[in-house]
């Protein structure tokens, strides 16, 4: 693991959009990175993935080890089970198990996936927040300057950490004590529900057709059950993967974690969601009409929240 050094005393009191990548406290714990050859098999990206617990691996380019782009889990689902209409089935033939991983990107140059954002580690976070407001969720940080630095993942999920940690470095930008209904996330419905009794597996294809990273699950009445999300993922253990053959209502039940429904409601505060968006493991929460109303009337996600800022100090 390479080590760091940060270049800012006191990040709690420095604007977020102002700090360079390295001045974030949790970037100098952060693991070393692991690329893979375009040419990998989808076999041995799979394995990567699961020995060493992570849902994602960047690619290099065919002739350098320079990052170019970025696989998950949910890309390689989606490829093994391809253009089958047969939620009940999960192609998992030996052919694709070895196919090149680059065959899993396809052409699809709106997924994150076909491309890698990239952040000079001399340059402010700004502009790498904008990219994370429009939905990018991870940036491969590089020092340019000294092509024997070592790249580094940032994701949203590391901005929120340190906005939790340091609450400081929005208070010029804005009151996290502000509700999420005065901040108008009451009206931002969720593009799309799943029912409680279809399978997992074409909620996930439904994610990927409306690219989107979590939808609601709703009975029959339209009432929150509960949700399907892309970080619930099973582990890269093929076996795991007959799970999404189950209704999405049962497929949850299998999650690794018994974490709470992220949920809120209009007078919910800003510094609340963003506690429940780390201590819940999650990137969105759930805005209900009230505590006891089972319907849902917005969501606020990570990339809300981070575009707030980046709205908020463009003004």
């Amino acid at each position: 693991m390479t080590t760091r050094i940060p270049t800012t005393s006191s990040p709690n009191n420095v604007d977020i959009t102002e700090l360079k990548p390295d001045d974030l406290v949790l970037a100098h714990s952060k693991p070393s990175l692991i690329a893979i050859s375009p040419v990998t098999s989808i076999r041995t990206a799979l394995q990567l993935l699961q020995n060493n617990k992570i849902t994602s691996l960047p690619i290099c380019s065919h002739d350098s080890t320079q990052v170019v782009s970025i696989i998950n889990l949910f890309d390689i689902l989606l490829y093994l089970v391809g253009g089958d209409d047969n939620d009940n089935q999960l192609n998992k033939t030996t052919q694709k198990l070895d196919d090149s991983i680059e065959n899993v990107l396809g052409l699809d140059t709106d997924r994150e996936s076909y491309w890698m954002h990239k952040t000079d580690s001399q340059d402010t976070l700004f502009d790498t927040l904008r990219a994370f407001a429009s939905g990018v969720h991870r940036s491969l940080v590089v020092n340019y300057g000294n092509p024997k630095g070592s790249p580094w993942l940032l994701s949203q999920t590391d901005i929120i950490r340190h906005i939790y940690h340091y609450p400081g470095s929005i208070a010029n930008i804005i009151d996290v004590n502000t509700s999420v209904g005065h901040l108008g996330f009451d009206k931002n419905p969720p593009l799309v529900s799943v029912k409680a009794n279809q399978s997992a597996l074409s909620g996930y294809k439904l994610l990927a057709e409306k690219n989107v990273s979590g939808v609601p699950i709703v009975d029959d009445d339209g009432n929150l059950v509960g949700d399907l999300c892309l970080e619930d993922l099973p582990s890269a253990n093929l076996d795991t993967f007959e799970l999404l053959t189950l209704p999405c209502v049962e497929y949850i039940q299998h999650r690794p974690s018994t974490l709470a429904l992220p949920v809120a409601t209009p007078n919910t505060t800003l510094q609340n969601v963003i506690e429940n968006f780390l201590k819940l493991d999650t990137h969105r929460v759930w805005i209900k009409q009230s505590e006891e109303s089972g319907k849902v009337i917005g969501v606020i996600s990570m990339s809300d929240v981070i575009g707030l800022l980046c709205s908020k100090k463009n003004t």
